[in-house]
């Protein structure tokens, strides 16, 4: 009688597609740096508004002179990024 296990391929290369890289290996590689999304980005000017120890600090991101996001440095190392939003079309309430 033969094992259950001889010729199920252990040591055979897989076949298919040889760029598919499991979850564990693509941990090992280096990883590539982020490109951002807009590639207008680079265009936006950033200011610190208000940077005092103890606080934290607030910046803002401004493209054509319009400000964008508001950057606030939280004491523990976060991010805490509030974006502008503009409406054109808004009416404020009474006005006609």
């Amino acid at each position: 009688m033969e094992s259950y296990l001889k010729g199920r391929g252990f040591k055979e290369e897989p076949k298919g597609d040889s760029s598919f890289k499991g979850l564990l290996d693509a941990q090992n590689t280096p990883a590539e740096p982020m490109q951002p999304d807009n590639p207008d980005a680079n265009l936006a000017q950033k200011e610190v508004i208000y940077e005092e120890e103890g606080c934290p600090k607030v910046e803002v991101v401004s493209e054509e002179g319009k400000p964008t996001t508001i950057v606030i440095h939280l004491e523990d190392g976060r991010l805490l990024e509030i974006d502008c939003v503009y409406l054109s079309s808004f009416k404020p309430i009474g006005l006609n």
